[in-house]
C-alpha cells in the first residue's frame, strides 16, 4: 500500500510539474533531467522533480536551480553526505530564507548581510526590498559561496556509485509500479469512494 501510495504521489508531482511548466512557459521536466545530469544520476527523477517544484514555487530560475544542484553535488562529495539530502537542504534553505539549514553543508551565508549588500547595489534600503528580491539575493550568495568552496570537486571526484544505483533502482521500481497501478488504480479509486 505504501509503495503504491508513494507512486501515486510521484505521478501527481509529475503532472503538477508539467502543468506548472506549461503555465510558466518552461519545460520543467527538462530542468529535472538537467539536475539529474549535474549529479551524475545520483538523485532520482522524483527527487529532482521535488527540487524543481520547490524551487519554481520560490521563483528560482533554471540557472539558479542548476547552480544549487552543482553546489549540492560539491558539498556531498566534500562532506561525504547524501546528495539528495544536500540538494533538499540547499533548495529548502534558499526558498525559506533559512541559513540554519545550510550550516550543516558548510554554507555560511547570512540573510541580513546579503540583503544589505543587495539593497546597496540597487540603491535601496533593506526595508524596501521585497521578499522575492531577498530570496534571489540569498540564493545567488549561496551559489557563489558554494561554488568557491566546492566547485573544484565536481570535475575531479565521481558521485557515489551506490547513490547512482539507488536512484536507478528507484526509477525501475517506479516504472514497475506504474505498470501494476494501471490496472489496480481504478479499483482502488472505486473502493476509496465507496465506504460500504
Amino acid at each position: 500500500f505504501g509503495v503504491l501510495q508513494r507512486n501515486a504521489g510521484f505521478k501527481q508531482l509529475e503532472q503538477g510539474i508539467i502543468f506548472t511548466g506549461r503555465a510558466a512557459g518552461t519545460n520543467l521536466p527538462i530542468i529535472s533531467d538537467n539536475l539529474k545530469k549535474i549529479t551524475d544520476s545520483a538523485i532520482s527523477t522524483a527527487d529532482a522533480m521535488k527540487a524543481v517544484a520547490i524551487g519554481t514555487s520560490a521563483g528560482f530560475s533554471m540557472t539558479q536551480l542548476e547552480g544549487l544542484t552543482s553546489v549540492a553535488k560539491g558539498a556531498s562529495l566534500a562532506l561525504g553526505r547524501d546528495m539528495t539530502d544536500a540538494l533538499d537542504r540547499l533548495v529548502r534553505g534558499a526558498a525559506k530564507l533559512e541559513p540554519e539549514i545550510l550550516d550543516e553543508l558548510g554554507i555560511m551565508v547570512r540573510l541580513d548581510t546579503t540583503a544589505r549588500e543587495y539593497a546597496g547595489a540597487l540603491g535601496k534600503t533593506v526595508g524596501e526590498l521585497t521578499q522575492f528580491e531577498k530570496r534571489m539575493a540569498f540564493t545567488n550568495a549561496i551559489i557563489e559561496q558554494g561554488e568557491k568552496k566546492f566547485g573544484a570537486l565536481n570535475g575531479v571526484i565521481e558521485a557515489n556509485p551506490y547513490s547512482k544505483l539507488a536512484a536507478t533502482f528507484d526509477e525501475l521500481l517506479k516504472s514497475t509500479i506504474a505498470f501494476v497501478d494501471k490496472g489496480l488504480g481504478p479499483i482502488v479509486g472505486l473502493i476509496a469512494s465507496n465506504m460500504g
